[in-house]
C-alpha cells in the first residue's frame, strides 16, 4: 500500500473559485445542509480545455456518462470501460425482450431469472423513477438534449393505505382529513374559554384546518368524499363516515410511509422522461460520444493500479474474452463500492482501504406487472372494485410495501403497475425467494389492494418482472447506505470525496454525494470530479464533513 496520506484543506483555493463550484463543494461535504445540490444556475470554467489528456471512466452509471460529456467537451479524451451490455447502471427501464440477470448466492454465478414478456410499447423503471423539481442539474440534461418531460403524480386522494392492524385499504382522503379533524378538535378542546381576538382567530384556524362544526366537533368532513363511488352508488351517494379516532391510532396507518410525499424530495411537482426513465442515459450516451467519449460495453475491468515513475493510472479489463490494458493520466471510478471491492487495486492508501470497506450498499426490489385493464382509473362498466387513481402511490405493511400507478397514458387500454419497491428485512426476503415465488407474493400483497389481482386475465402473471438489486451483477445494491451517526461512516464519507494518488483516481456516483439513491447525487459527483480534475476546487476536504441520512433521503422519515 502506498503512504497514507491525510492533505490539509485549503479554503483559500476554495475562495477563488467560482461561486457555482463554491456551492457545489459546500452542498459535497454537507454544509449546505440535507438534499442540498449546490446548483447555482449556468456555469462557466475559467479554464482553458484540456486537449488530449486521457481519462479512464470506469462504469457507464448516470455519473459515468456525465462525466464523459463534461470532460469530453473540456477537450480530455474519455474512455468509459463498462462491464455490462449496455449503458445506465441503475437508470433501467424494463421492456419487450429484456434479459435480467442476477447472481446466484450459492454459486456465485450470474444468472438468467427471466425475460420482459410486456406487449409492444409498454415499460416500467426498475431503478429511478421520478426527478424532483429541485434537481436543477437532471431537469437541464433533459431540456439540452431534448429529453422529453412529463409530470410524475406522487400522489392522490384516491390512492390506498393498508395499515399495518387493518383487514381493509382505506382511501387517503379519509385517512388524511379524519386524522385532521381529530386532531384539530381536540386542540379546539384545549383553548380557554375567552373571546380574546388571538383565541378567537386559533378556533377560526382549526375550524377551517380540520372541517370542524361550529361547535368545534369533528362529525362529518365533505373531504373524505363519499361511501362507494357516486359513478356506480346509489342516485344520493352517502358521505364516507368519519374513521374513529381510535381505528385511526389503533391502525398505525403513519408506519406505511403515508407521510412521505409531504418530505422534500417527493413534494410536487415531480417528473419523469416521457417514454421511460432510461431516455435520460441514452441522450447522455449519445452526447458524450458526439463530444469525443468512446463508450466500451461489455469490459470488465479486473484491476487498478496507481503510482510509478509518473503520475496516472493502469487499469486491466476483459473485452470479448480477451485480457486487455489501458492507461490514463486520471482516472473516474463510478464502478458501485461493492463491486469495487472485488477489483484487484495496488498503490492505494489504507484509508481508502478502510472506507471502502465501512461502504455497504442497501437492499432493494422492485417487482412489475402490466395490466390488460387500467381497472384502478374505474371501469365505466362499473366493474372496477376502486376507481378514480390516476397516478399516484398505495401504502401498505405488505412486503411489498407500496404500489405505484403510472402517472402516462391516462384512459388507454392497458398500464403498467410498479407491484412492490421495499428495502432492507423485506427487500432481503423477497430478493431471496425465486422469481416466481418473488411474483407469487407480490400478488397476494397486490389483492390487498386490488381484487383485480386475483384475475390472470387482467394482470398476466408471465407479464410480470422483479429484480433484486443487490443481486444485480456489478451494481450489487440500490444505493450507499450513509449512516451520519457513525464515525467510521464520518472518515469514508470524507476519504472518498478526495482523490488517491495525489490528483490520479477519483470515485464519483451518488454513492459518494450528498443525495445517495438520485440521479441529482451522481450529476453533482461528476461535476465536483470534473472540477477537482481541473483544480477549481481543492481535492481536500475538511477534517469534518456531514454524512448523508441515507434512510432518510430514500425513503423519507421513519
Amino acid at each position: 500500500m502506498a503512504t497514507e496520506m491525510t492533505p490539509a484543506h485549503d479554503p483559500a483555493a476554495l475562495a477563488k473559485a467560482p461561486k457555482a463550484a463554491q456551492a457545489l463543494y459546500q452542498a459535497m461535504i454537507g454544509a449546505a445542509g440535507p438534499a442540498a445540490t449546490g446548483w447555482t444556475g449556468p456555469r462557466s470554467l475559467p479554464t482553458p480545455p484540456r486537449w488530449g489528456e486521457k481519462v479512464l471512466i470506469l462504469g457507464a452509471g448516470v455519473a459515468g456518462l456525465t462525466a464523459a460529456y463534461e470532460l469530453s467537451m473540456l477537450g480530455f479524451d474519455c474512455t468509459v470501460l463498462e462491464a455490462q451490455k449496455r449503458v445506465g447502471g441503475r437508470n433501467r427501464t424494463a421492456r419487450r425482450g429484456d434479459k435480467l440477470h442476477e447472481v446466484d448466492e450459492e454459486s456465485g454465478r450470474v444468472v438468467h431469472t427471466h425475460t420482459c414478456r410486456f406487449d409492444d410499447g409498454m415499460y416500467l423503471n426498475l431503478g429511478p423513477g421520478r426527478i424532483p423539481y429541485h434537481h436543477r442539474r437532471v431537469l437541464k440534461y433533459c431540456r439540452d438534449f431534448k429529453v422529453a418531460l412529463e409530470p410524475y403524480v406522487m400522489e392522490t386522494t384516491a390512492n390506498l393505505v393498508r395499515p399495518p392492524n387493518s383487514t381493509k385499504a382505506w382511501p387517503n382522503r379519509r385517512v388524511a382529513n379524519d386524522t385532521r379533524g381529530h386532531i384539530a378538535a381536540k386542540l379546539a378542546e384545549t383553548l380557554p374559554p375567552t373571546h380574546d381576538t388571538f383565541t378567537g382567530e386559533v378556533r377560526d384556524l382549526l375550524r377551517l384546518f380540520g372541517a370542524l362544526d361550529i361547535d368545534g366537533k369533528y362529525a362529518q368532513a365533505r373531504r373524505s368524499g363519499y361511501l362507494y363511488d357516486p359513478v356506480i352508488g346509489e342516485p344520493f351517494p352517502v358521505p364516507a363516515p368519519p374513521l374513529t379516532w381510535e381505528e385511526l391510532v389503533e391502525s398505525g396507518f403513519w408506519r406505511t410511509s403515508f407521510y412521505q410525499p409531504l418530505d422534500y424530495l417527493w413534494q410536487a411537482t415531480m417528473f419523469q422522461p416521457v417514454g421511460g426513465m432510461d431516455r435520460i442515459v441514452d441522450a447522455l450516451a449519445q452526447q458524450a460520444r458526439l463530444a469525443g467519449a468512446e463508450i466500451v460495453l461489455g469490459a470488465e475491468v479486473t484491476d487498478i493500479r496507481i503510482g510509478g515513475s509518473a503520475p496516472g493510472v493502469g487499469v486491466s479489463y476483459v473485452h470479448g474474452g480477451r485480457e486487455l490494458e489501458a492507461d490514463a493520466r486520471y482516472c473516474v471510478s463510478n464502478i458501485p463500492i461493492p463491486v469495487l471491492k472485488g477489483v484487484g487495486r495496488t498503490g492505494f492508501s489504507d484509508a481508502f482501504e478502510r472506507a471502502i470497506d465501512v461502504v455497504e450498499f442497501e437492499k432493494t426490489c422492485k417487482v412489475g406487472w402490466q395490466a390488460n385493464r387500467r381497472f384502478w382509473e374505474g371501469d365505466f362498466d362499473g366493474e372496477a372494485t376502486v376507481g378514480g387513481i390516476y397516478g399516484g402511490i398505495s401504502w401498505t405493511s405488505h412486503n411489498i410495501t407500496q404500489m405505484w400507478y403510472p402517472s402516462n397514458d391516462y384512459f388507454s387500454a392497458r398500464g403498467t403497475l410498479t407491484g412492490a419497491y421495499n428495502f432492507k428485512a423485506n427487500a432481503e426476503h423477497l430478493g431471496s425467494l425465486p422469481t416466481q415465488e418473488r411474483l407469487i407474493l407480490a400478488r397476494e400483497g397486490a389483492v390487498e389492494l386490488h381484487p383485480e389481482f386475483e384475475k390472470d386475465d387482467i394482470v398476466p402473471q408471465d407479464k410480470g418482472v422483479t429484480i433484486a438489486w443487490h443481486k444485480v451483477p456489478y451494481q450489487l445494491g440500490g444505493w450507499a447506505y450513509w449512516r451520519p451517526g457513525e464515525d467510521s461512516h464520518l472518515e469514508a464519507y470524507r476519504q472518498l470525496l478526495q482523490p488517491e494518488g495525489g490528483d490520479v483516481f477519483y470515485v464519483t456516483g451518488d454513492q459518494i454525494s450528498p443525495l445517495p439513491g438520485w440521479q441529482e447525487g451522481a450529476m453533482m459527483s461528476a461535476e465536483f470530479v470534473a472540477w477537482q480534475i481541473l483544480g477549481i476546487v481543492p481535492r481536500t476536504v475538511p477534517e469534518v464533513v456531514q454524512v448523508p441520512d441515507s434512510d432518510a433521503l430514500t425513503q423519507g422519515m421513519s
